[in-house]
This record gives C-alpha cells, sequence and structure tokens, in this order.
C-alpha cells in the first residue's frame, strides 16, 4: 500500500494541471448546483488530482463512498 500523499502515478506538468483543473471543475459544478462535497470525497479527488491514485481508482473510491453513505 502506497503511503499518503506519494504519488504513485508519473505525472507531467501538465497532467497535473489538467488533473487539478478537472477536480476544480468538478467542485465547481457540485457548488453550482448548491452541494458542497465533504471532506472525504475532496480527499478522494486531491489523491487524484496528485497522482496517488489513477482514474479507475478514484471513481471506484467515489461510488463505494456514496454507497455506504445513501
Amino acid at each position: 500500500m502506497a503511503a499518503t500523499n506519494v504519488p504513485v502515478i508519473t505525472l507531467t506538468p501538465a497532467e497535473m494541471d489538467d488533473r487539478r483543473l478537472a477536480v476544480e471543475n468538478t467542485i465547481g459544478t457540485l457548488r453550482i448546483e448548491n452541494l458542497e462535497p465533504d471532506e472525504i470525497t475532496k480527499g478522494i479527488l486531491c489523491r487524484y488530482a496528485q497522482g496517488e491514485i489513477p482514474l479507475d481508482e478514484m471513481s471506484r473510491l467515489i461510488h463505494e463512498y456514496t454507497a455506504s453513505i445513501l
């Protein structure tokens, strides 16, 4: 298991910017709908943006988390 805050995916600066922008847009879209992601959701998104987890892992974690709270 990877340590916290350690990138496991090598990303170029442009890829990091793309991920950061995607996460910011996702959070912005939620806020437009008057929804605010909780800290766990933000943490998962942050891990993705920093290259700690790939897209499929982020999607799985978000899905599992939201299923557990509904």
